[in-house]
C-alpha cells in the first residue's frame, strides 16, 4: 500500500551522545525503510572524519560531503541512488585529518541543497557522535532530533548530556527517541522511561519514544557483507523494528506536514552569525 502523501520537507538530524550506540546503522536502515514506503528520502552524512553510512549501505565513493562544503562541486555531483531509491551524500571517512563545517562550509550546503528541496519528503542528517558546537548547530536547524540510545550506562550518560546542550543552550523543545540494541519492546520503554523520567525533572523537555531496534546478529552480518540489514535480510528482527520506526516517523511528521521546513533559514542565520 502506497503512503505517498503531499507535505512539506522534514529535516531530522540521528545524533547520539557516544559512539558505539548503532547510530549509524539506525539512520541507514530507517532511511531505506522510508523510501520503502515510497518517502523521497535522502541521508546527507554530515561526518567529516570517520564516516561510515556509505559503507553500511554498501555505497563507496570518492566523492563526499566534503566537495559541497569546499565548493568543488554541487549536490547534483555527488548524490548517489541506493536500495529502495534511496539517496546519500556520503560523508568524509579516513582523510587523516577531521575537517570543521564552519559558517562559509554551511553557507555553500545551503545554496547546493536548496533548489532540491521540492525533490525530497526527508532529508535524514548523519551527525557526528558527541557534542561539538557545530554538529550541535545542525541539530538545532533540523525540524526534529532523533536520540539513539542504548542501555550502556555512558550511553545514557552521554545522551543526557547532549540533549541538556540541545535544550540549554540551543533552546530544542521537543526529541524523539530510539532505543537500540534492547531485548525487546518491553526493554526499550523501560530504557526509555528512566532516560525520560530524569531528562524531564531536570531539563523541562520533551521525549517521545519513537521505538526499539532489538538486538540481532542479521546487523553485523549485514555490515560485514555492506549490504543494508533491511535489504539483505527483510524478514529478521532488526528489520521488521525498522519499518516500525519508518511508519512511527511518518504518522509523526504527517502532524506536522502544514509546518514548513526552518532548517535552511535557520542554517543560514548560523552561517552569518
Amino acid at each position: 500500500m502506497s503512503l505517498k502523501v503531499t507535505r512539506n520537507l522534514q529535516v531530522i538530524a540521528v545524533a547520539s551522545g557516544k559512539g558505539g550506540v548503532g547510530k549509524t546503522n539506525v539512520i541507514a536502515n530507517l532511511t531505506a525503510a522510508l523510501s520503502k514506503i515510497k518517502q523521497r528520502t535522502l541521508l546527507l552524512d554530515c561526518d567529516l572524519g570517520m564516516a561510515d553510512a556509505g559503507i553500511v549501505l554498501g555505497m563507496n565513493s570518492d566523492r563526499t560531503i566534503e566537495d559541497i562544503l569546499t565548493g568543488r562541486r554541487q549536490y547534483e555531483d555527488v548524490v548517489q541512488q541506493g536500495v529502495f531509491g534511496l539517496n546519500l551524500v556520503p560523508g568524509v571517512n579516513g582523510a587523516g585529518r577531521i575537517m570543521e563545517m564552519d559558517a562559509v562550509a554551511k553557507r555553500r550546503l545551503v545554496d547546493s541543497l536548496r533548489p532540491w528541496t521540492k525533490s525530497f519528503d526527508y532529508i535524514l542528517l548523519d551527525n557526528p557522535s558527541g557534542a561539538s558546537s557545530s554538529s550541535l548547530s545542525l541539530m538545532a536547524s533540523a525540524d526534529q532530533v532523533i536520540l539513539v540510545l542504548s542501555s550502556e550506562p555512558t550511553s545514557f550518560m552521554d545522551g543526557y548530556a547532549l540533549i541538556k546542550l540541545l535544550a540549554l543552550e540551543y533552546k530544542v523543545k521537543e526529541i524523539l527517541v530510539v532505543t537500540n540494541m534492547v531485548e525487546d519492546e518491553t526493554e526499550g520503554r523501560d530504557l526509555f522511561r528512566r532516560f525520560s523520567d530524569v531528562s524531564a525533572r531536570f531539563l523541562g523537555i520533551k521525549l517521545h519514544h519513537l521505538g526499539s531496534v532489538p538486538r540481532d546478529s542479521h546487523i553485523r552480518e549485514a555490515v560485514l557483507r555492506k549490504r543494508c540489514c533491511l535489504d539483505l535480510f527483510p524478514k529478521s528482527r532488526a528489520s521488521e523494528a525498522f519499518e516500525r520506526l519508518a511508519h512511527r516517523l511518518n504518522d509523526y511528521s504527517l502532524l506536522k506536514k502544514t509546518k514548513r521546513s526552518n532548517f535552511f533559514s535557520s542554517l543560514e542565520m548560523v552561517s552569518t552569525s
